[in-house]
């Protein structure tokens, strides 16, 4: 069994590759630094691709008809913090293509190659509401919940979730150049996110929502 992780050299996707490897999956990750690939890799004694998906997704897809995975995790992406009219735009063009036609992209590819298994896309918390100063971001992430839903309604056998991850100990606000002053204590631990949500996704649930905290916040 194979697994497919974008954005799998560090953060969520790097503890998700590493949940699905502990379950014996054969890993395969997919990121743009190639440094931070490698060392992710060999910890997770995993194949890796350098492709900066915001650019180059068809190469992605390419892998994802080679391997022809058991599972597919659409994790990569990112976010900006700021006034949307003080944001540089090609930043935000980047996060367009990364969040939502690369994930589009290869959940295509990956309905049209795979046979059985399960697809996740990364959505966040930031979709359940609007987000001041996250605009494009939550923008991007309300898609992601909306066309994976959508989804759902065409059947097949290839059952697709969709991940809403509150604020977790990650690289993302530093990332993001976003203030953590207010959310430090509802942090989640990337780990228990990460089983969390493999967990949930390997027995088909659609919506994936950790922490009681969020659960609430995205009613």
């Amino acid at each position: 069994m194979k697994a497919i992780i974008t954005g799998g050299d560090s953060g969520l996707g790097f503890h998700i590759a590493k949940e699905l490897k502990n379950r014996r999956y054969e890993i395969i990750i997919i990121a743009r630094n190639e440094d931070k690939l490698r060392r992710a890799a060999e910890n997770l004694k995993a194949n890796w691709y350098a492709i900066d998906l915001s650019k180059n997704y068809e190469d992605a897809g390419e892998i994802i008809k080679r391997k022809n995975p058991t599972i597919l995790v659409n994790n990569a992406g990112f976010g900006l913090y700021g006034k949307f009219e003080e944001q540089n735009w090609d930043k935000l063009e980047n996060m367009i293509k990364l969040n939502i036609l690369a994930l589009t992209y290869l959940t295509y590819i990956g309905l049209k190659v795979m046979n059985t298994g399960h697809i996740l896309n990364v959505s966040s918390v930031a979709a359940c509401r609007a987000q001041k100063k996250l605009s494009v971001y939550a923008a991007t992430k309300s898609y992601v919940e909306q066309f994976t839903k959508s989804l759902n309604k065409e059947r097949r056998k290839i059952k697709i979730s969709y991940l809403l991850p509150g604020p977790t100990k990650t690289d993302f606000f530093k990332n993001a150049n976003m203030p953590t002053r207010g959310f430090e204590r509802f942090m989640l631990n990337p780990e228990k996110v990460a089983k969390y949500a493999v967990d949930k996704m390997l027995k088909g649930k659609e919506r994936i929502v950790p922490g009681i905290i969020y659960k609430l916040y995205c009613l």
